[in-house]
């Protein structure tokens, strides 16, 4: 079970919690990732319409996504709000949850390896990739696609990088995309479709960029990456070189 450095919650958080008790007026949730926390959620933060039966809204065992509202450490209460959690917000935190349950088993297996507990390694590596990363899984898909340097540089100590490696490697496959770009290209040179020939040519070979010919003078461009944010960088700067050299040309660029 995914679990978090600090004791409590802190207001504000999206919690995920399992629905334990069910009352007329109150539900009780058992906090996932903060083993023995309960947080109620009075009826009034049930639902932003009337409730006529509390169960009708929520199920024993059901999983849910909260606010934080409250926190007293002393009394060892929590309140909780259900209908503060938009549908994109309780869709993120369930994503995220998933992943971190996800690299939490890698986690494992890394202390498996070195012999120590589970709670060993969330003491000595696993809160700190929690505060460094989006989720416990990035880290080690940003070593597949990044490089040992920019984990480091994100904080994780050398002396774990040959394990997240191992785990990397062995556990996790990075899906290819291909994204794509139309343009089109005109040129009113005698030699104009030779000219338009030669500029996608080249950018082909200097981007990696493949070039299809649709129809005059529709042209796509697509390139197959694991990195969307780098493909679409990728994509740009080939875009912006052919619209440079063929409006030197004389000719004419557009984009869809």
């Amino acid at each position: 079970m995914v679990r978090r450095k600090y004791d409590f919650p802190q207001e504000r958080e999206l919690i995920i919690g399992t629905v334990k008790d069910i009352n007329p007026y109150s539900v009780f949730v058992s906090l996932d990732e903060y083993p023995g926390r309960i947080g109620m959620i009075h009826v009034s933060e049930l639902a932003r319409k009337w409730v006529r039966d509390v169960r009708d809204w929520v199920k024993k065992g059901e999983k849910i996504v909260c606010l934080v509202l409250r926190v007293n450490r002393e009394k060892d209460q929590i309140g909780l709000s259900l209908k503060r959690v938009a549908e994109n917000q309780k869709n993120r935190r369930l994503q995220a949850w998933k992943r971190d349950e996800k690299g939490e088993k890698l986690l494992k297996a890394m202390a498996k390896e070195r012999e120590i507990t589970l709670d060993e390694i969330y003491d000595k590596i696993g809160f700190d990739i929690q505060e460094n990363f989006k989720d416990m899984l990035e880290v080690f898909e940003l070593f597949l696609r990044k490089g040992r340097g920019y984990i480091e540089e994100r904080g994780v100590p050398s002396e774990w990088i040959k394990d997240i490696e191992k785990m990397a490697e062995e556990k996790i496959k990075i899906p290819e995309i291909k994204m794509e770009e139309d343009v089109e290209l005109s040129s009113f040179a005698p030699d104009g479709v030779e000219k338009i020939k030669e500029i996608l040519l080249a950018i082909s070979k200097n981007n990696g960029v493949s070039v299809k010919y649709i129809s005059a003078p529709k042209y796509e461009l697509s390139i197959v990456t694991k990195e969307p944010k780098e493909g679409e960088k990728i994509l740009k700067k080939a875009m912006d070189e052919i619209k440079e050299k063929i409006e030197k040309t004389g000719g004419v660029f557009s984009a869809e």
